[in-house]
């Protein structure tokens, strides 16, 4: 029986250094047939070179400023001819089989929309620091606590998952995926598997190690905009556990009224003991010379 085309999107912007090994990992694996499209967000940083060294193995690729990482994904995804599709951010790494393992989950789960795995985070130069386990996929105790359970690398998902949950949400920063995988959780079965399929990459210019003020914005965005009024179970909980990360990654910014205003609307729907001592925390901060 012939197998799906799977389409995998690598977006890239500025991270030349790690583009290579991030490509190389997908073009790599023993699964056909395989589409790879690359979307560069106009890095100036030696990435473009890395891509015409492989231009001939890619189904397509751009190097164009874009309105940021969903935005690249979008337009990735609307070239896409795969019945699968999937996206690797360019400091993260594929492993070899990973691609093969999730389709034959797929294959096996005809109901499946997503399926996803282990990833093992490593840091700046590659070492291990320690794995993320694939968490049961459970919409209201992710809505709860504002988690999302999904490892997105390595994870795929049929066409029909995008077209009932897609494009993503292009004013997300960094919950973009969580607000898709609760959309696709919403319409079908979300389903984990034990396998490591990927490394995670955590260093300073990434999205999981820096950017306190961008993650601060889009969780409060997140409370704001997307829990609010979204009938999701858990929602209003939801909003308090956002809020108080927003309050968290404010005063790490150093955004203190910020801060202040967050943490108050979390304690407002959901007094907590952390909350209340983050807010503490804050005022503190705020009166010292």
């Amino acid at each position: 029986m012939a197998r799906p085309l799977v389409s995998v999107v690598v977006s890239s912007y500025q991270q030349g250094r790690f583009l290579e090994q991030a490509l190389s990992s997908v073009l790599d694996q023993e699964y056909e047939p395989l589409e790879v499209i690359v979307v560069d967000g106009g890095s100036t940083d030696g990435s473009v070179d890395v891509i015409r060294r492989h231009e001939g193995r890619l189904a397509s690729w751009t190097s164009e400023q874009d309105r940021g990482q969903a935005h690249a994904l979008n337009k990735g995804f609307a070239r896409a001819q795969g019945e699968v599709l999937g996206w690797l951010a360019s400091d993260d790494v594929l492993l070899p089989g990973a691609i093969a393992r999730v389709v034959d989950e797929l294959e096996r789960r005809t109901d499946a929309l997503l399926v996803y795995g282990e990833a093992l985070f490593v840091d700046e130069s590659g070492a291990e620091l320690f794995p993320l386990e694939p968490r049961p996929f459970d919409v209201e105790a992710m809505v709860r606590a504002c988690a999302n359970h999904v490892v997105q690398p390595g994870s795929l998902f049929r066409r029909r998952a995008w077209e009932l949950a897609g494009p993503l949400n292009e004013d997300g920063h960094y919950l973009f995926d969580f607000e898709f995988v609760l959309a696709v959780g919403r319409a079908g079965p979300v389903v984990p598997i034990a396998d490591r399929l990927a490394l995670y990459r955590v260093h300073p210019e990434s999205k999981s190690g820096g950017g306190s003020l961008l993650k601060a914005r889009d969780y409060a965005r997140f409370a704001d905009e997307f829990l609010a009024g979204s009938g999701l179970p858990g929602a209003d909980e939801g909003r308090a556990s956002a809020y108080l990360a927003a309050g968290d990654y404010f005063y790490d910014a150093g955004e203190l009224a910020e801060a202040r205003r967050a943490l108050l609307a979390s304690l407002r729907i959901r007094p907590s003991r952390r909350g209340a001592g983050l807010l503490g925390r804050t005022l503190a901060r705020s009166v010292l010379p």
